[in-house]
């Protein structure tokens, strides 16, 4: 089947569990995030050029891939770390202003926590709507929805309160039938 003409269903693929590290430089507070797939975070100091890192925290995480059952379209998410639901911690930030409006409409708000190179970055908008068509697709609830937005709706990444999705098993529902 084309792609492009495809309503496409979306399958997890290449799943790798892993942690989402997050490691601060005690010289200039430079924070930066990364998956490690190893089977336990990695907790030492070291110096890489002008940076002193210190292991800062990690959750466990998984990163994936999707691909369509019907066309077989692949989708990478090499630089997605996790999805964190909103918290309202925050009344100023744009996220959870989304998160309130939606709320009366059933729906869920995850943003898709994205690092590449240490950094935040944004998902496109195309991996934002894979994301969000998967999950609804394997929601049990009627009515209830999903929506996953790019990270930097997030007033401050750094005192975001928000929850990092941690149940697998969710990630790896089947579809409701």
């Amino acid at each position: 089947m084309n792609a492009d003409k495809c309503g496409h269903t979306w399958k997890m693929t290449d799943v790798r569990d892993g942690f989402i590290v997050t490691e601060r430089c005690y010289h200039c507070k430079l924070v930066r995030v990364y998956f490690s797939p190893e089977d336990t975070p990695p907790k030492e100091e070291y110096k890489e050029g002008e940076h002193y890192w210190d292991y800062a925290g990690s959750a466990q995480s998984i990163q994936f891939n999707m691909r369509c059952s019907s066309c077989g379209k692949l989708v990478t998410f090499e630089n997605l770390i996790g999805l964190m639901h909103c918290a309202g911690c925050d009344e100023n930030c744009y996220l959870n202003t989304v998160s309130q409006i939606c709320e009366s409409q059933n729906i869920w708000v995850y943003a898709g926590l994205c690092y590449a190179a240490g950094a935040e970055i944004d998902l496109a908008a195309d991996k934002l709507e894979v994301l969000t068509a998967y999950f609804v697709s394997r929601l049990r609830t009627p009515g209830k929805k999903i929506l996953v937005l790019p990270g930097s709706l997030r007033r401050s990444p750094e005192s975001c309160r928000g929850e990092l999705l941690r149940d697998v098993g969710m990630l790896s529902l089947e579809p409701a039938t």
